[in-house]
């Protein structure tokens, strides 16, 4: 379904000149200029509001390029070597000689939010003001409505990963309110519930890949969980309250189940391909396409930042690298039959005998050959990059879509939820199986996983030989309090140098923008920038 840019939402005084930021549900006629007087009058007009909301997951500044930069290099899955030292900032947390307007990472993600919030709350404020005597069948009202708060929530949700602070802005007219993390999350929480059951079950057709309530009771779940985590930190300690969150993050996610919707795919690298795309097994999927419209990439950036660079001036600029300790925890176990897991080989690009695969038109070898320091790195990007491809160089137009969430994730989400409730910690380990079974991995046996240490340790690796890449790591860290103690953030100094500058109950969170510090009464820098 890759015909949805053809046409663009421009012109709109309400929301801005903007692209559509999908596939068929996009196609949009172009409106003459309006004014705040005659828009939002007809079932048209909404829907091309909420195209123009939608747009902003397809742009550099959230889900094309720079959610990508933070979660990546912020972890400990990434670092940079990048010529550009605002890159290396980004991984080292040595952030403050960079906050100028000149620095797009810092910039452009609190920009990009900003701006689709206010798109959205224009869908929101006119659809809850008369949209509803707009629409002439309210399940089609409903559903323009749902996906307008989902859209919000997942602007939240960005922000406390992030920033952690900033007005919350839940009307186009005002301004809101200066909030931290945990209301932001809970605010996150909120627009996700407050669409669940305003959703459909699933799109079809032209419509395909917009949010759903699977997608909605999903993203609850990491919400919950996030909240949960946030609750156990040493510093608030309130794990009463922290077991409110694992209890409803674990009612969302059998609420999912229950849909009876979803399946892993049979080959695991289908979930980074363009081929198979809203497959079964993908919850909530940011839609990409290959190519420009009117001068504008309708494609995700990352390849061209994460992917291999060769001495050449082919491949891509590789400003975000692999860490080498990923290939030790791939090689901690084999398959069934012996070899190494497939997802290693899906996941980095790295020396390997037995690989005779060419990467960008050549293989390994003969790009070593090119020049003895073509490839200095143990490793490389090879998730959601071309590299296997003839292409010789990555652009700014991947037209392979961001699964941001998918049940394997899912089901080991569940797995820590039941661990972190002391549960049923058999069933646990089955939800684990599950996910390794896919890839011919052995299964695991329960009965030496049934204390919560135990289980957490294997949990750690799960996640990261199955997500590795995907952007979830350091939401991981944080809930897991990984970056909140002195002696977490010492044994990720071990496999990552970039945490040796971290600092405690600063680094967490990036800094504003100072440009937006004088544009919100009340907002503050965060601590220690």
């Amino acid at each position: 379904m890759k015909n949805i840019f053809s046409k663009i939402v421009t012109g709109l005084i309400l929301v801005g000149s903007t692209c559509s930021c999908s596939e068929d549900f996009l196609d949009l006629s172009d409106p003459n200029r309006e004014s705040m007087d005659t828009f939002w009058k007809t079932e048209e007009q909404f829907k091309e509001g909420l195209s123009a909301s939608y747009s902003g997951w397809r742009r550099p500044n959230i889900f094309s390029r720079w959610y990508h930069a933070w979660m990546i290099l912020r972890s400990d899955e990434g670092y940079s070597e990048s010529p550009a030292p605002e890159w290396k900032a980004y991984g080292n947390f040595q952030l403050t000689s960079y906050n100028t307007d000149g620095t797009e990472g810092i910039t452009l993600p609190w920009r990009g939010i900003y701006s689709q919030l206010f798109y959205v709350n224009q869908v929101i404020d006119n659809m809850n003001s008369h949209g509803y005597e707009v629409f002439t069948d309210k399940e089609e009202a409903d559903k323009l409505l749902g996906q307008a708060y989902f859209i919000r929530g997942v602007d939240y949700w960005f922000l406390g990963g992030t920033y952690g602070k900033g007005p919350l802005q839940l009307s186009s007219v005002g301004e809101g309110p200066i909030v931290e993390q945990e209301a932001i999350y809970k605010q996150a929480l909120k627009d996700f519930q407050d669409c669940e059951n305003l959703l459909p079950l699933k799109w079809s057709g032209a419509d395909l890949g917009r949010v759903t309530k699977g997608a909605s009771l999903g993203m609850q779940a990491r919400v919950n969980m996030q909240l949960a985590g946030y609750y156990k930190r040493p510093s608030i300690n309130n794990i009463e309250e922290a077991n409110k969150y694992w209890s409803a993050a674990k009612k969302n996610i059998e609420d999912l189940f229950k849909l009876n919707l979803y399946d892993l795919v049979p080959t695991w690298v289908d979930n980074f391909t363009e081929s198979n795309e809203n497959n079964q097994e993908s919850i909530f999927e940011i839609q990409f396409k290959d190519g420009t419209y009117n001068g504008k990439e309708l494609g995700m950036h990352r390849p061209k930042f994460f992917g291999l660079y060769l001495a050449s001036g082919e491949g891509a600029w590789n400003d975000g690298s692999a860490c080498d300790w990923l290939l030790d925890e791939f090689d901690k176990e084999l398959d069934k039959d012996g070899k190494p897991d497939i997802r290693k080989y899906y996941t980095l690009f790295y020396d390997n005998p037995d690989d005779d695969m060419k990467y960008y038109g050549k293989t390994y070898q003969e790009w070593k050959s090119v020049s003895s320091d073509a490839l200095p790195h143990k490793c490389y990007w090879r998730k959601y990059t071309s590299v296997d491809s003839d292409n010789k160089a990555e652009d700014y137009s991947s037209g392979v879509n961001f699964r941001m969430l998918r049940l394997a994730d899912v089901y080991l989400m569940y797995a820590e939820v039941l661990n972190e409730l002391n549960g049923d910690r058999t069933l646990a380990v089955e939800y684990i199986n599950k996910v390794r079974r896919r890839v011919n991995m052995s299964d695991l046996n329960p009965t030496s996983l049934q204390s919560y240490d135990a289980l957490k340790e294997q949990l750690r690796h799960e996640r990261l030989v199955e997500l590795c890449g995907e952007c979830v790591r350091w939401y991981d860290l944080d809930r897991w309090g990984d970056i909140h103690t002195q002696e977490g953030i010492n044994k990720l100094a071990e496999r990552d140098s970039d945490f040796e500058t971290y600092r405690l109950g600063i680094s967490h969170l990036i800094c504003i923008p100072n440009h937006e510090l004088s544009l919100y009464s009340g907002l503050t820098q965060n601590p220690g920038y």
